[in-house]
């Protein structure tokens, strides 16, 4: 039964928080309000994240106190937390009243620090990247590679929170994706924290998705969301590749990320060759470019959804049939520069796939 429990607690606790503090957030100003770049209706409380954090807490204590452990929460899930709620009061405070860039940089940083030397999770190896087959170990380049990727992952998630739930759907299908990977490879040793975030996520996205009576989100993520959503998204990455039950290899796991990282790395690309700075925000992302398309908010977050479960689908496979680790990064690399290019195309030729592609318009 505790198998579910903490699942359970998640979800509906999430619900609960942001019944509880949506109208605190409004009062409070905590809100994201439509200018040029972002044109949702209305003012939106950004408070989202939070209610996440707090409920995946919540139910890690309970959790613990119900199966009678020594202590309210194992190191582990402290580690996690403490990293989370690191980015959560960092990008509380920018949703609220805007920080720079490096702060920013830095609370990621050190949420990455926390993760290593908390939980000890940490990128050691590259699995069987080589061409020969052997494992390429990291040695003293260990820790700034997991800086680089940790940051790098976050940064992708916030980039991706550009449409009502993009970010939340887009991490729920990949720890999907790796949930499976686990339950076939791993036995589901790793299923705890998969799960814990998950149904969190799901809780959020009920509040948040255009459905049933809503015709607008009535809670957004804010960046203590997106952050800490990637944030738990490389946890569970690096907690699966680098275990000695050698669930899935890091090559294999890069198609569980795919659309978050090609929309990144084409987006950064794209501002370096117009002169503009990598981190600078526009409009310009893929999302963008679909909904400009003429399709709608639901249809555009529905093809980007359709493209990350295909993405797993295509790491499962890899790792089902045994594919060299060195092939699968291969075809990923080239799937993400054909990415770019049709990207870069459509951009400069305004029109994708025969559609249309309109000046920057108001999405509602």
């Amino acid at each position: 039964m505790n198998g579910y429990l903490q699942p359970t607690i998640a979800f509906v606790a999430t619900i609960i928080l942001i019944v509880l503090l949506r109208p605190l957030a409004i009062k409070l100003g905590i809100t994201d309000v439509p200018d040029a770049r972002k044109a949702h209706q209305g003012e939106v409380p950004l408070v989202g994240g939070v209610a996440i954090f707090l409920a995946i807490a919540v139910a890690m204590v309970i959790n613990n106190a119900i199966e009678g452990s020594e202590y309210w929460i194992d190191r582990q899930s402290l580690s996690f937390l403490g990293g989370s709620a690191l980015l959560v009061l960092v990008g509380f405070l920018d949703d609220w009243r805007g920080l720079s860039p490096l702060i920013r940089f830095i609370a990621q940083i050190c949420a990455t620090l926390i993760m290593v030397y908390g939980a000890g999770h940490e990128l050691l190896n590259l699995g069987a990247l080589a061409p020969s087959g052997a494992v390429i170990f990291l040695g003293v380049a260990a820790l700034p590679f997991t800086i680089f990727i940790t940051v790098g992952m976050i940064n992708a998630i916030n980039m991706c929170d550009g449409l009502d739930g993009l970010s939340g759907n887009l991490t729920l299908v990949s720890l999907a994706g790796l949930g499976i990977a686990n339950s076939i490879w791993g036995s589901g040793v790793y299923l705890q924290m998969l799960n814990v975030v998950s149904a969190a996520i799901i809780g959020f996205l009920i509040l948040n998705q255009r459905i049933f009576w809503r015709n607008k989100a009535w809670i957004f993520l804010g960046d203590a969301g997106s952050m800490m959503l990637g944030f738990a998204l490389i946890w569970n990455v690096i907690e699966i590749t680098q275990s000695s039950a050698d669930i899935i290899s890091p090559a294999a796991v890069l198609w569980f990320v795919a659309v978050p990282i090609f929309d990144t790395i084409t987006m950064m690309a794209r501002r370096i060759y117009h002169g503009r700075s990598p981190f600078q925000a526009d409009a310009e992302h893929l999302h963008h470019l679909l909904v400009r398309s003429g399709l709608t908010v639901g249809e555009t977050i529905g093809i980007m959804c359709l493209l990350a479960v295909v993405g797993c689908t295509i790491g499962l496979l890899v790792t089902y049939l045994g594919t060299a680790d060195f092939i699968v990064a291969v075809l990923f690399s080239l799937t993400g520069l054909a990415y770019l290019w049709v990207i870069q195309t459509a951009w400069r030729t305004r029109r994708f796939f025969g559609l249309p592609v309109s000046e920057p318009a108001k999405i509602i």
